[in-house]
């Protein structure tokens, strides 16, 4: 009778056993999945902030360009509250 429940223990934790191992490939398979799918993502977000971080100087310049330039040799007017 004991040898049946030591064969029968053996069994089930044999079972048991390989039942943690799938558990856990299944585990690791999502893991790495994620993984990839979060480096695909962050690869694209990279490429969008250089994206835009290209567009924002070529803006900055743009703006530069078509500010009125103040002439340096002009004196500015007197306010009319001054004169008064």
């Amino acid at each position: 009778m004991a040898m049946i429940t030591l064969h029968f223990v053996l069994l089930r934790n044999r079972v048991s056993a390989q039942q943690a191992r799938e558990r856990k490939k299944v585990y690791v398979n999502d893991l790495e999945s994620k993984a990839e799918e979060l480096q695909d993502k962050n690869s694209n977000l990279e490429e969008k902030i250089s994206t835009l971080v290209n567009e924002n100087t070529m803006l900055r310049k743009i703006l530069m360009n078509t500010r009125p330039k103040v002439d340096e040799n002009v004196e500015p007017k007197p306010d009319q509250s001054e004169t008064s």
